[in-house]
């Protein structure tokens, strides 16, 4: 049971990412330069696994009391606390770069309140109240926004639209 509940959240990453990309390549106007793709899935992927990791450093002691999630590595003690810190900080910085740097500054902008969204107000709020769905809907739909800016340097109304539809659709 560990192993899929493991697996699920790696291929909602993916899919996380994926929406990133697909929304990239809608807003393109240029031959797809798949080096760029590559990037993009890279800034997103690391933005994404340091958003779930310092949700986890937040939720280790509840994480204990859950039998879905209490194999994870911190609540099982295979990973130190510490660890988990440089990873989520090692992790989140160099997708943040990414983003920023190899697309535009405003992706970097987006990746980081995409991470700081998630893991500093939609993971406490949930145990606070519903309303978090809500909130989490936010970092839920902002790969969409990153992909299009890596692709125009901008937001544009188009970016909007696909921001809106995958929140409301959350």
């Amino acid at each position: 049971m560990k192993d899929i509940v493991e697996l699920t959240k790696l291929r909602l990453s993916l899919l996380v990412v994926f929406s990133a990309v697909m929304s990239y390549l809608l807003a393109v106007n240029t031959p797809v330069i798949w080096s760029n793709i590559l990037f993009l899935f890279l800034g997103g992927f690391l933005v994404t696994a340091s958003s779930n990791t310092v949700n986890q450093i937040i939720e280790k002691d509840l994480d204990k009391l859950m039998t879905r999630t209490q194999n994870r590595p911190l609540p099982a003690g295979r990973m130190k606390l510490v660890e988990a810190y440089i990873i989520a900080g090692v992790t989140g910085v160099s997708g943040i770069i990414i983003l920023g740097v190899y697309f535009n500054a405003i992706s970097g902008l987006l990746g980081a309140l995409a991470l700081i969204s998630y893991a500093f107000i939609y993971t406490p709020f949930k145990r606070i109240s519903p309303i978090a769905v809500f909130i989490g809907a936010i970092p839920g739909s902002i790969p969409l926004l990153i992909g299009y800016t890596a692709a125009t340097g901008t937001i544009g109304l188009i970016g909007i639209v696909l921001f809106a539809i995958q929140f409301f659709w959350q």
